[in-house]
């Protein structure tokens, strides 16, 4: 219970930071700079800025001018709580504490446990931001999206090396696993590229879905997918690697063609008409991040 309050108040946290994030995106603001009211103008001290509780003891209004808030930022607010909380839960309630002993906490293993584990909360973050601006606007900003790339291949990098290292020092420190290195074993080799493959799948899905989103904007010419899609179906497959990076994208075009069926029977829109198609590769995407396993295994399972 405490890895979930944990999650839901740094995701509270982060959800007020995304929030911020998407709409200074909007309105080509600076990232850098305090916060301050849109109405007066004024300067916010970090006493309102804390997540939901500044809100609600505010009444939802600017204590220096009385305009109203948005209700918007306490549901981001909530919104990323509640998710990064359930991630939270769900990993710490699959790690397996007793099989570590009480030790586990300085274990190898813990280590890259927190490290994914904080790889999957920016993950939400970046996705929470991308599905605000493209609802908003249909806008997938390049300023949040390249660098998120940039920094998801940074982190699947560092992840691999680090496993190749733990491994290389954990055989030349034991008795027995000195014979398994180069040139006596090739089992160093074969787990080396086995602590790859993540890696590589990854790289593998970001050029398979981008390029088949981008085909997606030469066949329709720029009709039904934006460059930002693009880049969105790319960061994704890095994220997610195989398979779920695919099964996200499934979800992504059954979710949009049920929504936009939905539209049209209500008379809300026509066929030819657009909609922002980032939100349903978020939806997808948080689907896939949080079940992605159980389903391809129901999947696989179907026909036995």
């Amino acid at each position: 219970m405490e890895t979930v309050v944990l999650g839901f108040l740094l995701g509270t946290i982060l959800g007020s930071f995304a929030k911020a994030l998407a709409d200074r995106s909007l309105v080509e603001r600076s990232f850098w700079g305090r916060s301050y009211c849109m109405n007066c103008k004024h300067k916010l001290s970090w006493y309102d800025l804390f997540p939901i509780i500044s809100y609600l003891f505010l009444g939802g209004r600017c204590r220096y001018c009385g305009d109203k808030i948005g209700l918007e930022y306490l549901l981001v607010e909530v919104g990323m709580g509640i998710l990064v909380g359930f991630l939270f839960w769900l990993s710490f309630s699959s790690f397996q504490f007793t099989v570590y002993s009480l030790q586990s906490i300085f274990s190898f293993q813990f280590t890259i446990f927190i490290l994914e584990l904080f790889f999957k909360t920016f993950f939400i973050s970046i996705l929470v931001i991308l599905f605000l601006t493209d609802l908003k606007k249909m806008f997938i900003p390049d300023r949040i999206i390249l660098p998120a790339i940039v920094i998801s291949v940074i982190s699947i990098i560092f992840i691999t090396v680090i496993k190749v290292i733990y491994l290389y020092s954990y055989l030349s420190q034991d008795a027995i696993g000195k014979y398994l290195l180069p040139p006596q074993s090739d089992y160093f080799r074969r787990h080396v590229l086995m602590a790859t493959e993540p890696f590589l799948y990854s790289i593998l899905m970001a050029i398979l879905i981008g390029g088949f989103f981008y085909l997606l904007i030469i066949i329709t010419k720029g009709k039904g997918m934006g460059g930002g899609d693009v880049k969105l179906g790319a960061f994704l497959g890095l994220m997610l690697g195989f398979p779920n990076a695919l099964l996200a994208t499934i979800l992504s075009f059954v979710l949009g063609a049920v929504f936009s069926l939905f539209l049209i029977l209500t008379g809300k829109k026509h066929f030819g008409q657009t909609i922002a198609f980032g939100p349903f590769l978020v939806l997808g995407s948080l689907i896939a991040l949080f079940w992605g396993n159980q389903i391809m295994e129901w999947y696989l399972h179907l026909g036995t």
